[in-house]
């Protein structure tokens, strides 16, 4: 079996709970603002308004056709379009800043994340590389206790570079240092993870909690996180 010195991690729904955070805050926010007096008709429908948004805004954003700014800027006034809320101008940018400062300081993980990385650090180097801001990042691995863990931690935003663009992995390889060879990537998305990794010339790992059907041709593939352990 090869042997890896460096093990590259993507962050949101593959050791950061993306989800569970997201949603315990938009049901706070829902109950705070009182959007069911909006129209809104429940929670869940705020969250999955929410989710189906933000879906495609990180899909423009991934694909270069937003940009952080933008994404913070939009996504709020979207949702309430989206909704077809008629509501104050000023609601919008109010719950997207709550959004942003109450989301990230969540500290829920993926099942079996600290035991799989306690195990982990104690024989390689392990690493985020994530598409996300740096600002929000660095809140939600302090705020889950994940910073320990990880020498470096690269995004998108410094790294002038967005998975799946082998630049990212480029710019994160040169911080370590480290060659492909001595790497190997862990994500739950196939495209930007996964299909990065490969551009890069970077094993993999796919993460893949749902067992979704796919095509794409990986290196190994685990439904727990508790299975690198087995694999590496």
């Amino acid at each position: 079996m090869k042997t890896y010195t460096h093990l590259l991690f993507d962050l949101d729904h593959t050791l950061w709970d993306y989800h569970r955070c997201a949603n315990e805050t938009l049901h706070e926010l829902y109950d705070q603002y009182r959007l069911k007096q909006l129209g809104v008709h429940s929670a869940d429908t705020f969250c999955r308004t929410f989710h189906q948004v933000n879906f495609r805004l990180w899909d423009l954003y991934n694909r270069g056709e937003y940009d952080s700014e933008r994404l913070r800027r939009e996504r709020f006034f979207l949702i309430f379009d989206e909704l077809q809320l008629t509501y104050p101008k000023e609601l919008p940018p109010t719950i997207a800043q709550d959004y942003l400062t109450t989301c990230p300081a969540k500290g829920h993980v993926i099942a079996g994340t600290f035991a799989t990385l306690d195990t982990l650090k104690e024989k390689y180097t392990l690493h985020i590389i994530t598409n996300g801001f740096s600002d929000v990042q660095l809140v939600k691995l302090k705020h889950a206790n994940l910073s320990k863990y990880f020498q470096t931690v690269t995004t998108s935003d410094e790294a002038g570079y967005r998975k799946p663009h082998e630049g990212m992995f480029h710019y994160a390889l040169d911080r370590i240092p480290a060659t492909p060879e001595e790497c190997i990537m862990i994500g739950d998305n196939l495209k930007s993870d996964i299909l990065g990794a490969q551009n890069a010339k970077i094993d993999s790992v796919y993460f893949n909690p749902s067992q979704e059907k796919h095509n794409t041709t990986v290196t190994h593939e685990i439904q727990s996180l508790t299975e690198l352990l087995t694999i590496l």
